[in-house]
Parts: structure tokens; C-alpha cells; sequence
């Protein structure tokens, strides 16, 4: 698929579904989160999802407020299916490969960001144990998915 920015996105499996809005870097060099918890992110610098290489999609797995959009990403099973929704009016229709949970401090950033063959999605979270002295969680959760199909 040619580039098309990505509108909106929905896991069925785990009744998720919203808008997405671009997100880039911040200052330090990290991947920026949207600042609403409720709210998912494509990360602009990469592919749009269904164009080659390896699209990320990331959002909050909960706040002080209440559960954030992606708080049952952990549920999400291989053969779910991901659809976004694209500016181009095609949905891209991905398929769950892999769940899996890093340390935030062994984050393989490579294996999410980078090229791993093919139209790839991958949507992050945070997961496991909650530090309240760093107020965050220590892990990421992350859903490995390919492009299957186009409408």
C-alpha cells in the first residue's frame, strides 16, 4: 500500500476502538505518547500501517483517571485482527502474530521499530508491575501483527 495517514484503529477481539492522531519525538529522543490517556498515537516517523516496514501504533494502559484506550492490549490473542482505517479510505486489516511483555529497560527497539519483512504492526502499551516511586510501569506490552488483507 502507498503512504495514507492512519484515522482510526479496532481490535474486535478486545472491544478497542478510536481515533489515532501522529505522534514523533520528544526532546530526549523517546517515542512521544499522547498526552490523553484515552487517545492512541501513530508514530509518524515510521511507515503508515499497510505501507512496508514496520507502522507502530502506541497509547496509555491506564491513568490516575481511570483506564487508558489500550488496558486489555495483554488480551489480545495470535489471530485477532487489528483494522485501521486510512485518510485513503482503505482498511488495513492485520493479524496478530505474537503478544509479548519486555522490561522497559530491555525494550527491543529494533524488533518493534525496525524493518522485519513485509507490512507489519506493532501496538505498544505499558504492563506488569506498577513502580509507585517512578510512578510508571516497568514493562511494555507488545503486539506483533502482519498485514493479511485490504478493503
Amino acid at each position: 500500500m502507498t503512504r495514507s495517514t492512519p484515522v482510526s484503529f479496532n481490535i474486535a477481539s478486545i472491544q478497542t476502538s478510536g481515533s489515532l492522531i501522529a505522534v514523533g519525538l520528544n526532546d530526549d529522543g523517546s517515542v512521544q505518547v499522547p498526552a490523553d490517556y484515552k487517545q492512541a498515537g501513530w508514530y509518524q516517523k515510521g511507515p503508515a500501517p499497510g505501507e512496508q516496514g514496520s507502522a507502530v501504533i502506541l497509547g496509555h494502559v491506564d491513568s490516575y483517571k481511570g483506564e487508558g484506550i489500550f488496558f486489555t492490549l495483554k488480551k489480545v490473542k495470535p489471530g485477532d485482527l487489528i483494522d485501521v482505517t486510512r485518510a485513503d479510505g482503505k482498511t488495513a486489516h492485520f493479524k496478530v502474530t505474537d503478544v509479548r511483555m519486555y522490561k522497559k529497560s530491555e525494550f527491543p527497539d529494533q524488533l518493534v521499530f525496525g524493518p522485519r519483512g513485509g507490512a507489519t504492526l506493532q501496538v505498544v502499551t505499558c504492563g506488569g508491575n506498577f513502580d509507585k516511586a517512578a510512578k510508571s510501569y516497568e514493562s511494555n506490552v507488545v503486539v506483533f501483527s502482519s498485514l493479511d488483507s485490504v478493503t
